[in-house]
């Protein structure tokens, strides 16, 4: 069936070695700057037909060159990403939750500040993909993490057009800008998951991306719930975070199983916890520039003195994940982007 499948993809004959192909592509701009797999014509052919969708189909028009992100050209980039086939529904529902408005693609794709797409990927399909979900989950050793991540980056580069210094100004950048993609720890998660959290059924498979810029570690070893928060609140007043600095976005918390179930006895919801720190995680007023105390708004949000990190308790985000150990992550987000929830679908 697959050789009924008609590409309309440029065609490049490049002889020689493996080697040979990637000095082309990277000499072309098509690269992250690692080796790639060759996205020969079988290749993506089959990745194509395991989406049941025709290789035309549009499922994003992505930014700044606002090219069309057509199933053939996502399979393209997966090929390169080292994608196995499988993953293709994921990357579908992940660039078409990136084109939204609400996550400003072309922001996230131009602005100096350091942000990339972060994947969180819940349901069923997590365990069908092997995806990490426990111990080194944002770390390297599973493929389905690393591929399904470098997959979306190489659709920004190839499709969108964000090549770095010249599109992508990204002052310094961050690792996550390879790749960054898991899956909620579902199993030790004391709450509710995210996608259930966002209307979405527990048996569905689903894919979030969020405007990541950067990782904070929160160690506490403590056994006291009131020790392992305090920590955390302390650990995330970060002035020089883009949600502070333009009071808007979605800070991540990614907790830990350890200290999710710790805090669980304080805070029998997420939104009691999302509260909390909406309330706690404020800095001083004096603590900022006079420029960014110029800017829009900022004269609104001074509460006694204080600036909250965010103006709504509901945009903290609370996200289980990793395996046993007393560290969690905050991973504040690109002031000017809104987090996309899409179901996955073939």
């Amino acid at each position: 069936m697959s050789s009924q499948i008609h590409l309309r993809s440029e065609r490049a004959r490049v002889e020689g070695s493996p080697e040979a192909i990637n000095r082309f592509l990277y000499s072309r701009g098509m690269t992250d700057g690692l080796p790639v797999v060759p996205p020969t014509e079988d290749r993506v052919r089959a990745f194509v037909e395991f989406t049941r969708r025709g290789p035309n189909d549009v499922m994003a028009s992505v930014p700044p060159a606002y090219g069309a992100a057509t199933v053939e050209k996502i399979a393209v980039n997966a090929v390169m990403a080292g994608c196995e086939r499988e993953y293709m529904p994921v990357l579908l529902a992940a660039v078409r939750a990136m084109a939204e408005p609400e996550f400003n693609l072309n922001g996230v794709q131009c602005t100096t500040n350091p942000v990339g797409p972060m994947l969180i990927i819940n349901g069923p399909i997590r365990r069908d993909l092997a995806l990490n979900c426990a111990s080194g989950l944002m770390g390297p050793g599973r493929q389905a993490n690393a591929t399904i991540g470098r997959a979306i980056r190489l659709v920004l580069l190839n499709v969108g057009g964000a090549a770095p210094g010249s599109v992508d100004k990204a002052t310094q950048g961050y690792p996550g800008k390879y790749t960054l993609c898991f899956g909620e720890n579902e199993e030790e998660n004391p709450w509710e998951p995210l996608h259930v959290e966002r209307g979405f059924k527990q048996d569905d498979s689903v894919a979030t991306v969020v405007g990541a810029q950067g990782t904070t570690n929160m160690a506490e070893g403590s056994p006291d719930a009131k020790d392992v928060i305090q920590t955390i609140e302390h650990a995330m007043v970060d002035i020089g975070c883009n949600n502070f600095g333009l009071g808007m976005g979605e800070p991540c918390i990614l907790l830990s199983p350890t200290h999710a179930f710790l805090l669980r006895r304080l805070f029998p919801t997420k939104n009691d916890l999302k509260k909390y720190l909406w309330e706690k995680v404020r800095a001083p007023v004096e603590w900022f520039s006079e420029r960014r105390k110029e800017r829009a708004g900022f004269s609104e949000r001074v509460i006694g003195g204080m600036v909250p990190m965010i103006p709504r308790w509901e945009d903290y985000m609370i996200v289980v994940g990793g395996g046993p150990g007393d560290h969690s992550t905050f991973l504040p987000t690109f002031g000017d982007t809104m987090s996309v929830t899409r179901r996955i679908e073939s």
